[in-house]
């Protein structure tokens, strides 16, 4: 997969223009759970936060193949891990976490720059090397920015 990092590394300005009390198309989120809820991700993807893959057999199969697939995520999805509930936010504004986010996301590539051969362990998806993780950030934010009409 051809990637070009200036476009990821372009979500947080897109992020920045978000009001913090904008209403999401679908879901429950606000801007900051979202943006928060994506660090996450970004920091699993980047291996400063380390995670045990949580599917096994037929059911880590399926989401494999989701995630491979060109089917994107559907609207209103539940996390299989997190359910559906909204995790407490940890920074103080919506500002402070489009920031983390994109340390997250320049930790990334210099990681996978640094270690190209590396693999990180995804909850759902399980072990991803450096293609599977953008296949899987890619879904995922095109998934949140059109959460927010960003896409």
């Amino acid at each position: 997969m051809n990637v070009d990092k200036n476009k990821f590394l372009s979500i947080p300005e897109k992020l920045n223009a978000l009001d913090p009390n904008s209403k999401p198309l679908w879901g429950i989120m606000t801007p900051q759970h979202m943006v928060e809820h994506v660090v996450g991700a970004w920091r699993i993807s980047n291996g400063r936060t380390q995670v045990a893959v949580m599917l096994k057999g037929k059911e880590l199969e399926k989401r494999r193949n989701f995630l491979f697939s060109s089917d994107p995520y559907a609207q209103n999805i539940t996390n299989p891990i997190f359910g559906d509930g909204l995790a407490p936010l940890r920074k103080a504004n919506l500002k402070t976490a489009i920031d983390q986010l994109e340390n997250e996301m320049i930790a990334f590539f210099d990681h996978f720059d640094r270690n190209p051969n590396v693999i990180e362990a995804h909850p759902v998806f399980g072990e991803l090397d450096y293609q599977g993780w953008i296949r899987f950030q890619s879904k995922h934010m095109l998934h949140h920015l059109a959460q927010f009409d960003l896409d």
